[in-house]
């Protein structure tokens, strides 16, 4: 079913308040499973940090929080971590109830812009209270993710050279179908005859958790990208249209549709978030996973087995023995620190610590996304195959621009903008599970809603707020195919 699973938080019913069943739900998240309870938070002198990262728990506790109290007398940092879209709940209840936490991440927040929160109050800047200007990451703060009205807000703990599209196997299992691991699939029917070699008895060559959109979502824009897309958010830059129903995101779907038909996907599938399909993965009952850099990571805390008995990952595929780049946005910044924070500079302190070498090396021991730092990952004490995906990044990886970095006025246009369902995720769910097999169809509805929805948004801010920007923000020229948009580029569009 469409939407199954789906916990994300719209951007309309996040900056406009909490319904008092979701504030239920998220406070009942928060103090389950053994996690710290409001109560004992509210009692706490500590500088409270909430995130998502699972396999970086021990490195920010180890390598990050205990030097930093050891330095600093009177310190101390408590951290909750929480699957994401329990944070993104548990942010609204906090921030409702005045107990936000010192410093945070966004993760479960849905498409909602940091500009967007910047502008209602949530965080405070950094900058002054910490040299991030002065840091090895100085020259990858963007006007518009991380720096708003010359005031740092935030910074990229890691690389934006990545996706979440990578293709990692089980290498025992390989060995048993008798793949050579290093005939890599170039292409995407090279994938589709791997997988069915594969699949044999309870084995499948693929697993893909269904259950999610987000994640279905975010598979089809970088398969697009190899099959011809521009990116990053699906926009033609010579333009600014959306392109959600152009051949290349056609050709996605129906390839992840011909991997169906060839019954090479674990069955469950439909069932299975993303940290369900690894688990099927790591218990040997499908042999490729595409997902992240922190596979590894995340499998080293959970799933340790399955990296003793051998995993290995390729480069994306694409259509065609021709290659073409995926695009990302510059990395995001990861951890902010909330306007609510008695504890600011203190916060911007620890947080400086993460653009050290020494930081980002040990960062990059956690195998989690990239460092920002990426060449540290070629010293640090990684998995190989770690260190080949983050290699891979630099051949497959481009990155892209963004509008809210070119046009300060776009990130009012994407706070206005209400959510459209069924979205990309929803439709590709709907055809995979069967429920819909009019592709170009769903996508060109969806495409066209979304830019009548984007078209409205433009008028309200510029007719209600005074807001001078038009679909010309949405317009890079000169963005080329094969190369970086840089922060200069911006300015000579």
């Amino acid at each position: 079913m469409a939407g199954a699973g789906r916990r994300d938080v719209s951007r309309r019913q996040f900056l406009g308040g909490t319904s008092a069943a979701v504030l239920a739900a998220a406070l009942t998240a928060c103090t389950g499973g053994g996690q710290m309870s409001r109560q004992s938070q509210a009692a706490s002198n500590a500088l409270q940090w909430w995130d998502q990262f699972r396999p970086l728990t021990r490195m920010l506790e180890s390598d990050l929080f205990t030097p930093y109290e050891q330095g600093h007398a009177g310190v101390t940092i408590e951290r909750r971590q929480m699957d994401a879209p329990d944070l993104g709940q548990a942010l609204q209840v906090a921030r409702r109830s005045n107990q936000m936490p010192d410093v945070h991440s966004l993760a479960g927040l849905g498409a909602v812009s940091p500009a967007a929160l910047v502008s209602e109050g949530w965080f405070q800047p950094v900058g002054k209270l910490a040299d991030f200007a002065g840091s090895p990451v100085a020259d990858q703060l963007y006007d518009g993710i991380h720096r708003f009205n010359g005031e740092i807000y935030s910074f990229p703990p890691f690389s934006g050279r990545n996706h979440e599209a990578v293709p990692w196997f089980n290498t025992a299992l390989l060995k048993e179908a008798k793949v050579d691991p290093e005939d890599e699939p170039a292409t995407w029917d090279d994938l589709r005859a791997v997988a069915r070699r594969l699949t044999k008895g309870d084995v499948y060559g693929m697993v893909i958790p269904l259950k999610d959109p987000a994640y279905l979502a975010t598979l089809v824009h970088r398969l697009a990208m190899t099959a011809g897309a521009p990116g990053p958010g699906a926009i033609d830059w010579a333009t600014g249209e959306y392109v959600h129903d152009s051949q290349p995101y056609i050709d996605a779907v129906e390839f992840l549709v011909s991997l169906q038909k060839d019954k090479v996907v674990h069955p469950a599938s439909a069932s299975m978030g993303p940290r369900d399909a690894r688990a099927r993965w790591a218990a040997g009952q499908a042999a490729i996973y595409p997902w992240g850099a922190w596979f590894v990571g995340g499998l080293r805390v959970d799933e340790p087995e399955a990296v003793e008995r051998g995993v290995g990952v390729w480069h994306i595929p694409c259509p065609e023995t021709t290659r073409n780049f995926v695009y990302s946005p510059p990395a995001p910044g990861t951890f902010w620190v909330s306007s609510q924070s008695k504890k600011a500079r203190t916060a911007a302190e620890v947080l400086l610590q993460m653009t050290t070498k020494e930081f980002q090396l040990k960062l990059a021991a956690a195998m989690d996304q990239p460092p920002a730092l990426a060449e540290v990952v070629q010293e640090a004490e990684v998995h190989p195959a770690y260190r080949q995906c983050v290699a891979n990044f630099q051949d497959d990886v481009r990155i892209g621009p963004v509008p809210e970095a070119g046009t300060p006025g776009v990130w009012q246009v994407l706070a206005e903008m209400r959510d459209i369902h069924p979205d990309l995720g929803d439709v590709v769910q709907s055809v995979l599970t069967g429920s819909d097999s009019d592709v170009g169809g769903q996508l060109r509805r969806y495409k066209d809603q979304l830019s009548a929805e984007r078209e409205r948004a433009i008028k309200a801010v510029k007719e209600e707020k005074g807001v001078e920007v038009g679909l010309d923000a949405w317009v890079f020229a000169n963005w080329g195919r094969k190369k970086d948009y840089e922060q200069q580029d911006y300015a000579d569009r």
